[in-house]
């Protein structure tokens, strides 16, 4: 396990990866985090500092100011550079420790740390050396904390018993050696996180519990990234993101340090997992999303389902990440929210790119794959972008019509890939009434047609139902009092369903029914995230978990609007 968490380590960034993970270990190992790396200001040297026992020391209770270096320290490292240690070890000795330290720290010892993933080089120990024997005081002391001693920490700290030994440790390994088969991979870590979320003794266990499975995630999405792989990576941080909210939502906390600290955290987890989208989706799929049939190439099959299945899983994931992009644009800070909005814009472009490159996008073979689509509505609606993507909706309908009327090419509501491979199997009228017996798809592009006032399509689209699958029950989901409490463990069990959308009536009649089981049902007062202005959350968790999105959610506010 120490092999593991070595390579780990050595494999970290600086920012926001190495200095991501440091104060949660020193807290863990029993350290008073003081402050922790910002962007945009000043720190003095110091990336993290933390008051604890040193154990070169006896223990002594000690101040510990810690400047982070990524991978080994090298010579080039140590004196030139943008990030070179030496200045930053001055800047500590000339400014942090005379002007900055509080003054009711001040009488502790300090101790100056240069921490790193990896180690020193043989070529840097020496001026190390010599820069120690200048510089230390009776009261100064110097320390270095490599790859080796932070495998350490975490082996007696964060990861502990219960989760390196035993069936736990084998269920991450696993999940570690099987990160090119993703699915076998997702199952074992799924398992590990079952092992970790048990029942806790009090709320400082379960913010424990809550700091494995964050590290966990970071181990394997740094093995992901030099494999190149990043899928597990991705659906495991979905996992990790849902999993961790309902210890992280303020509104089930008391007000107080543990409040605050589980938010902290539930930010931490967000942004790796933005960072793990971010790398899956952008850099690496984003330059040949306008490449035409690149994607769908990159597929790797001859077969059609598989390309249609796994495209429309990519727009789903940018989806989302788009939306949570947005989501983020709405914080105060002008400059961060500026980028975190063209940021949104630019994911938006990719997937509007990816579905001008990819006809077989107009043609979902899966019912269920209005997922998709409400999160790709949803994330134009919000940016300001309908102009951009009205003829995709267009497109859609006439394929849906044509699909129903020959009996080929409409989507199936079952999931399992062997039946979505096999279908149609014929176009005799038992087969079709079985696959076409109920449906969430035609129901939401008979929405979004009247939302971008297209009522020639979406009366077209009506009656081509009514004439070819009459027997077809519409419905929705909404969320119900229960929804907030099992969904983000993958309980499917909650939740209305409002079957037998008056069709046959007229299509006023269907959405006057939505609007009033909306209004009947807000989104507010059944999921505490969408209440906090989270909805990503209830968003991620409806597609992960394969759940239909709430008509609620199914076009949100322009934010790019004046």
């Amino acid at each position: 396990m120490k092999l593991v968490l070595t390579h780990y380590l050595r494999s970290l960034r600086e920012r926001d990866e190495l200095d991501a993970i440091l104060p949660d270990l020193l807290a863990e190992s029993g350290f008073e985090v003081l402050t922790r790396p910002r962007r945009g200001t000043g720190q003095a040297g110091v990336d993290v500092a933390a008051v604890g026992p040193d154990p070169d020391q006896d223990n002594v209770r000690s101040l510990f100011l810690f400047t982070i270096k990524s991978g080994d320290l090298t010579r080039e490292h140590w004196d030139t550079g943008q990030q070179a240690v030496r200045p930053s070890l001055n800047q500590i000795l000339d400014d942090y420790i005379p002007n900055r330290i509080p003054p009711h720290l001040s009488g502790l010892p300090i101790v100056v740390c240069v921490c790193m993933g990896g180690e020193m080089r043989e070529n840097v120990r020496a001026q190390w050396s010599g820069f120690c024997r200048t510089n230390e005081k009776a009261t100064v002391h110097f320390a270095e904390w490599n790859g080796d001693r932070l495998a350490d920490l975490i082996l007696s700290g964060v990861l502990h018993a219960e989760l390196i030994e035993g069936e736990s440790r084998g269920m991450f390994q696993k999940a570690l050696a099987m990160l090119d088969h993703p699915d076998v991979a997702y199952r074992h870590f799924s398992s590990l996180l079952n092992a970790i979320f048990v029942k806790p003794k009090n709320q400082a266990e379960r913010t424990r519990q809550l700091r494995k499975a964050y590290l966990c995630l970071w181990i394997l999405f740094v093995w992901a990234r030099d494999a190149g792989n990043l899928d597990t990576a991705y659906r495991v941080s979905e996992l990790v993101l849902l999993r961790s909210w309902p210890h992280c939502d303020i509104t089930r906390l008391r007000k107080g340090p543990t409040q605050q600290e589980r938010m902290a955290h539930f930010d931490q987890v967000l942004q790796l997992h933005i960072i793990i989208a971010h790398l899956l989706l952008v850099e690496k799929i984003g330059p040949f999303a306008d490449k035409h049939y690149a994607l769908s190439m990159a597929v790797n099959s001859r077969n059609a389902v598989d390309i249609n299945i796994a495209l429309f899983e990519t727009l789903g994931r940018l989806s989302l990440h788009g939306l949570w992009l947005d989501a983020i644009s709405a914080t105060r800070d002008k400059v961060f929210a500026q980028e975190m909005s063209e940021r949104a814009d630019d994911v938006l472009d990719i997937a509007i790119k990816m579905l001008n490159a990819n006809p077989v996008l107009c043609s979902p073979i899966r019912d269920d794959f209005a997922i998709e689509l409400a999160l790709f509505m949803r994330l134009a609606a919000v940016r300001g972008r309908l102009a951009n993507v009205a003829d995709y909706i267009r497109g859609m309908s006439e394929h849906l019509c044509n699909g129903l009327m020959d009996r080929k090419h409409y989507p199936i509501p079952k999931t399992d890939y062997r039946d979505v491979l096999a279908h149609p199997g014929d176009r005799s009228d038992a087969y079709f009434e079985e696959n076409t017996r109920a449906g969430i798809l035609y129901t939401f592009v008979l929405a979004w047609l009247e939302m971008i006032g297209d009522k020639e399509r979406s009366e077209r689209l009506r009656s081509t139902l009514l004439k070819y699958a009459p027997h077809m029950t519409h419905q929705i989901w909404i969320p119900d009092g229960q929804t907030d409490e099992v969904f983000w463990d993958g309980d499917r069990e909650h939740g209305l369903s409002v079957p037998g959308l008056p069709l046959n009536e007229s299509l006023e009649a269907v959405f006057d029914l939505i609007n009033r089981v909306m209004k009947e049902h807000p989104l507010h007062e059944r999921v505490g995230a969408v209440r906090m202005g989270l909805i990503p959350i209830l968003l991620t968790a409806c597609r992960h978990y394969r759940m239909p999105v709430p008509p609620h959610a199914w076009q949100g506010h322009d934010r790019s609007a004046p």
